[in-house]
């Protein structure tokens, strides 16, 4: 997901449903990471409002039991009357989807991904494996302006002591 920031693009929709996993037979200590549904992605510079607007409190509650975890928190609200100053006209202006919230979303699922994770070669030690964790979970931290960036995450993870290699091509070459 950071190379797609890079490229100026947001995926608005990181969830586990949408990141494929890939683990080659003939390379039994990789896995290939792939994100798929693209169909709400946008470009950086557009304003896309987020889709996590209810008209109450209730309606809003239940949305967020259904999906709320991997949805960044600044995209969910409620709005009140048309005209208003809490309008849905008005609080879709407000609540946009950003790189942030995808960062969050990346977060959230990475989070689930490396939980119970304990190989050694990775981690090397416990305190190896508090600040991988560390890292994975300041994507989640609830202040978008206090959140880190995927290109700060992948900085960290991809130099020592982790040196995570990052693949050059999707690992379905052949499409």
């Amino acid at each position: 997901m950071d190379r797609v920031h890079k490229g100026y693009l947001q995926h608005n929709d990181i969830s586990p449903g949408n990141v494929l996993l890939h683990f080659p037979e003939d390379k039994v200590s990789e896995v290939y990471i792939g994100v798929c549904d693209w169909g709400l992605a946008s470009r950086v510079c557009e304003t896309t409002p987020s889709r996590y607007g209810y008209p109450s409190d209730e309606a809003r509650t239940e949305a967020f039991k259904e999906r709320g975890s991997f949805v960044a928190p600044e995209l969910w609200y409620t709005y009140g009357k048309p005209n208003s100053k809490t309008s849905l006209e008005t609080l879709r202006r407000r609540h946009l989807y950003t790189q942030a919230a995808d960062a969050y979303s990346v977060g959230v699922v990475a989070n689930m991904i490396w939980k119970d994770e304990d190989d050694f070669d990775l981690f090397k030690d416990t305190a190896g494996k508090a600040r991988f964790a560390v890292a994975l979970k300041e994507l989640t931290n609830p202040d978008p302006k206090s959140r880190s960036t995927l290109r700060l995450v992948h900085a960290t993870l991809t130099a020592p002591p982790y040196n995570f290699q990052i693949p050059e091509c999707c690992y379905r070459k052949h499409i």
